[in-house]
């Protein structure tokens, strides 16, 4: 039929709806110590045989080396190491300045930020060189001083998900007293130029940038160069772009200034300057989802609110005790061989104690009180593995007697910040268990001192069972249950680093014999939903200090800032999972996270990322592994060349992930000129899509619906509109509200809204994977259209409505396909839908000028300007079936199902016969073809033969010719279908 298109085409077979949201789970442990579930989950594709080789590839690509210095000749600098050597070699310190007003709006190149153009120029010259020595097969450079993107995947896959991050470092590692602490590779310290003479020496890679975040940046360049020489199968394109300007960049042209070069409708500023360059500069593609290496793994999903309560206890009740406190401060940790470990003390970010000294007055202590004292804590320490100390290393644990004056020193091997006190070693804490277990073993001696209960207070609180982890997320403050986390991703809703803003080399004094208080500043990070869950979570905590006998400061009610992405948006779930299968695939390669598997989970983060202004499509993945020190902002940023290629494994993996339909469909979003209607709208910034909003409606198809069809995929989903563009991370009070005034949801009683009528054009794409049962040939002729044309169908109300091209119009306008590079056994099938907010009233089909590049430059600027980018937003007449989604409500809604059948061929045979004796000479042979269809059912067909004697021969049963060879009369040797 003229008007039901037949295309060589097929389409998707086999659905599976990969991100779930599960009934909720417990809120936390339960009393049998059960370990948290978050309620939302993500069903992982990729598999072991993939992981192996992807992380095969990246070690291929490691290029470790024992020691280096960049530019010497001895490394390879088309390996990850040599690349983050080589670009920490460049100065790309952002010194500040301003940007032009007007096209290309390059940025100041002046003594003040000593000619910041013309050494982010240099840099970036150099990221497109190695992005192309390293053989991807796109490589974009808009403006000779902004950002470069590379991308890998097949060109006409309609969604991209993308890494995002920056290769500059700020002033703050560069500042008079930070270039004095800077060592070259000599160790000499305060050489000109040290910070960018990067070099590898004892496990670690030295320079500015190299954790933050130059060094991850490339290292998701490596990643996705691994996933190119992997060859994984993977359904949406793959895109690193790298920034340069995250950290002091220059002034961001004003939204006014940029729309005199480019036209953007609602247009607004990013806060990043990055994302300024790319979303509004260039108007590059939104992904559907993605991530910036720029924080912590596993995942982190917006801003936390913070509070510094100081927790307080008089001692002066012990004044004229043996074993009284005279004198206790904390710092960072010590470590033989390491001098510069200090100067982590003066990054942005500051510590937590790593290192804790108690002085003692033990005067009125005999001996034997004072052994008995040392030896209880001696054992103590053995017992948790902190002593012996090995050969070379810094002891955890130090008793020193001295005249009267007894010295417990602690230092925890590696320094830990604020943001992460859950993955442990606190060494106020360690100090205060020690001395629990020390003083206890005095027994009436000690048993009424207050600083004995101060240290079983503390222990208590935070070292029950000598076990740290989710004591610092308040296990044992008495917080309600489904307050401890957020039940959709675990995120700890608390989390408190006692001893907490440690930021500098020097000792903190928190306890001096003159104050006779012992008072310690505990910093309180809040990702709760609301004031009342916060409220009601603080005074559990203030009561849980206050019955330990403590004084703490007001917590108030301390809440998320903002949310990069929704608490139950899929990709954290996902980025999540995905980071939890890279540890787990190899435990002993990940020995350290694999080690703290049970107490990390998603959560905040103070300052912000790249990610706050790619709204509920981007978070931050990385750099930092649960466990590792966080170098940044400071003299001497390292990272561990084993933690660079750890990183690099767990970004490709994520990557692959993402990359990943998780449902049975994806969709590019599309621009185009329809009389009466706004497509202003269409365009994936102003539209709240994730990677979990296609879902499967293959239930909702029954088979009065089908037919003698096959279903071969089917989708449904509703896809909001934002109130601007997702430049903001708002509250999850604004997500509440919705289209409510303050939502984040267009409002109803918009203006605009109300006087338009919105559309989103879309190619809508189903993925189409190879059942089990069909075998090489078939699957050959299916994909060569041998068992006939699709056909596309959307469900209104229980009525199937075809998607039918008009008489004289070319099918190929309105529908679509693409073949799997990297998969054989997959293609993928298109419609062009065109769906308006607003009533149904039947569907329609319209021919269209449209674009999927949305560049469009001013014409102002441009009736007296060459058009710097010819070859972009390029308009093509695409055909679109065009309805309305129910009704006017601000949102994108699908009918029932989109979903797409082909008729149900059979698409495998097998004969069988059986020849029985009949009287005289006649023998009766009955032959059966047992097919299997499309849709993976079977039937048979069967026929039956009279014949004389032997039976050998070809017979038609139904459709099928099948010869019969026999052995005797009755006797069937071999049967097959010709």
């Amino acid at each position: 039929m003229r008007d039901r298109p037949t295309l060589t085409l097929s389409v998707l077979l086999a659905v599976t709806l990969v991100a779930t949201v599960a009934p909720p789970a417990s809120a936390s442990p339960t009393s049998s110590g059960e370990r948290f579930q978050p309620s939302v989950t993500y069903d992982l594709s990729v598999t072991d045989a993939e992981r192996d080789a992807i992380h095969a590839e990246v070690e291929a690509l490691a290029g470790r080396v024992s020691s280096a210095r960049a530019g010497d000749g001895t490394y390879n600098p088309l390996s990850l190491v040599g690349a983050m050597l080589d670009g920490s070699s460049y100065d790309s310190i952002s010194r500040g300045g301003t940007a032009a007003t007007e096209y290309p709006f390059p940025v100041s190149n002046t003594e003040a930020n000593q000619n910041e153009y013309d050494r982010k120029v240099a840099k970036l010259a150099w990221v497109v060189k190695l992005a192309t020595d390293l053989g991807f097969p796109v490589v974009v450079q808009r403006q000779a001083d902004k950002y470069v993107y590379a991308e890998i995947g097949d060109p006409d896959a309609p969604e991209m998900v993308m890494a995002l991050s920056h290769l500059d470092s700020p002033t703050s590692s560069v500042s008079p007293a930070q270039l004095a602490r800077w060592r070259d590779a000599d160790g000499n310290l305060g050489t000109p130029g040290a910070y960018h003479s990067p070099y590898v020496q004892d496990g670690w890679v030295y320079g500015a940038g190299i954790q933050d975040d130059s060094g991850p940046t490339l290292a998701t360049l490596l990643a996705a160069k691994a996933l190119l020489k992997a060859g994984l199968p993977l359904d949406r394109r793959i895109r690193i772009v790298m920034g340069i300007y995250e950290d002091g960049g220059p002034g961001t042209p004003t939204a006014a200034n940029t729309a005199n070069f480019q036209s953007i409708p609602y247009n607004s500023n990013p806060s990043f300057y990055d994302n300024w360059a790319y979303k509004n500069l260039n108007r590059e593609e939104t992904p559907i989802a993605a991530y910036t290496s720029d924080s912590r793994f596993p995942v982190i999903v917006g801003n936390s609110g913070s509070v510094t309560p100081a927790v307080s206890m008089s001692l002066s009740a012990d004044s004229a005790k043996a074993f009284r406190l005279t004198d206790a401060t904390a710092g960072v940790t010590l470590r033989e061989g390491d001098p510069t470990l200090k100067d982590i003390a003066y990054g942005s970010t500051t510590q937590i104690a790593s290192r804790a000294i108690f002085t003692l007055d033990v005067a009125g202590a005999g001996s034997a009180e004072r052994d008995r004292f040392v030896s209880a804590i001696v054992a103590a320490a053995t017992t948790k593995g902190w002593l012996p100390a090995a050969s070379g290393t810094t002891p955890k644990v130090q008793t020193t007697i001295s005249g009267d004056s007894l010295t417990l020193e602690i230092n925890t091997d590696v320094a830990m910040e604020m943001p992460t006190p859950q993955y442990g070693k606190n060494a106020v804490v360690w100090g205060m268990f020690l001395l629990s277990k020390g003083l206890g073993s005095l027994g009436d001696t000690a048993a009424d001192m207050q600083l004995k209960k101060a240290a079983d207070g503390i222990a208590d609180l935070f070292f029950r069972d000598g076990v740290e982890g989710e004591a610092y997320i308040g296990k044992y403050m008495g917080i309600p249950a489904n307050l401890l986390r957020n039940t959709s991703n675990g995120t700890p809703n608390l989390t408190f680093a006692l001893m907490g803003n440690i930021n500098s080399e020097t000792p903190t004094r928190f306890y001096t014999d003159a104050s006779g208080s012992l008072s310690m500043p505990m910093y309180v990070r809040s990702m709760h939903l609301n004031a009342a869950d916060s409220g009601q979570a603080t005074a559990a905590v203030t009561d849980a200090f206050q019955s330990k006998g403590f004084t703490i400061g007001s917590l108030g009610s301390p809440i998320g800032a903002g949310l990069y992405v929704t608490h139950d948006n899929p990709l954290t779930a996902l980025q999540f999972g995905s980071y939890q299968a890279s540890i787990d695939h190899s435990p002993q390669e990940f020995a350290d996270p694999y080690s703290l598997r049970d107490v990390v989970y998603p959560q905040g983060t103070t300052g912000g990322t790249l990610a706050s202004n790619f709204r509920n499509k981007m978070t931050a993945f990385g750099a930092v592994i649960p466990g590792n020190e966080r170098w940044w902002h400071t003299a001497n940023e390292r990272m561990k060349v084993d933690s660079a290629v750890q990183m690099t494994k767990i970004m490709a993996d994520g990557m692959l992930e993402m990359a990943r339909y998780s449902g049975p469909a994806g969709a590019k979003f599309i621009w185009a000129d329809m009389p009466g209607l706004n497509a202003d709208r269409a365009d994936l910034d102003l539209l709240d899509v994730t990677i979990g909003t296609y879902k499967d409606a293959s239930p909702t198809v029954g088979a009065n619906q089908l037919g003698n069809q096959a279903l071969l995929g089917a989708t449904s989903f509703n896809i909001p509109m934002w109130n601007g563009r997702g430049n903001t991370a708002p509250t999850q009070a604004a997500f509440a509200l919705g289209h409510e005034p303050g939502g984040v949801y267009l409002p109803l009683n918009d203006a605009e809204y109300l006087n338009n009528s919105y559309v989103a054009p879309m190619r809508l794409e189903f993925k189409v994977e190879r059942p089990d049962h069909m075998s090489d040939a078939a699957w050959a002729k299916f994909v060569a259209g041998g068992y006939g044309g699709f056909q596309f169908n959307i469900l209104v109300g229980g009525a199937v409505v075809p998607l039918a091209v008009p008489a004289g119009q070319s099918a190929d306008k309105y529908f679509s396909s693409r073949i799997s590079a990297t998969n054989p056994n997959a293609i993928y099938l298109s419609v062009n839908l065109a769906i308006t907010d607003a009533p149904y009233a039947g569907v329609k089909p319209v021919l269209a000028d449209s674009k999927t590049d949305l560049y469009k430059l001013n014409p102002t600027y441009l009736a007296s300007n060459p058009d710097p980018f010819p070859g972009r937003g390029a308009v093509e007449q695409r055909g679109f079936f065009v309805f309305g989604d129910g009704q006017k409500n601000a949102e994108f809604s699908s009918p029932d199902a989109v979903y797409v059948t082909v008729a149900n061929a059979a698409v495998d045979a097998k004969p069988s016969a059986v020849v029985k004796k009949l009287k005289g000479n006649t023998n009766e042979l009955t032959i059966t073809v047992k097919q299997t269809r499309i849709d993976g059912s079977e039937s048979a067909v069967t026929g039956t033969f009279t014949i004389n004697n032997n039976a050998a021969g070809t017979y038609t049963v139904g459709d099928y010719k099948v010869y019969v060879d026999t052995k005797g009369n009755t006797q069937v040797r071999s049967i097959s279908i010709v």
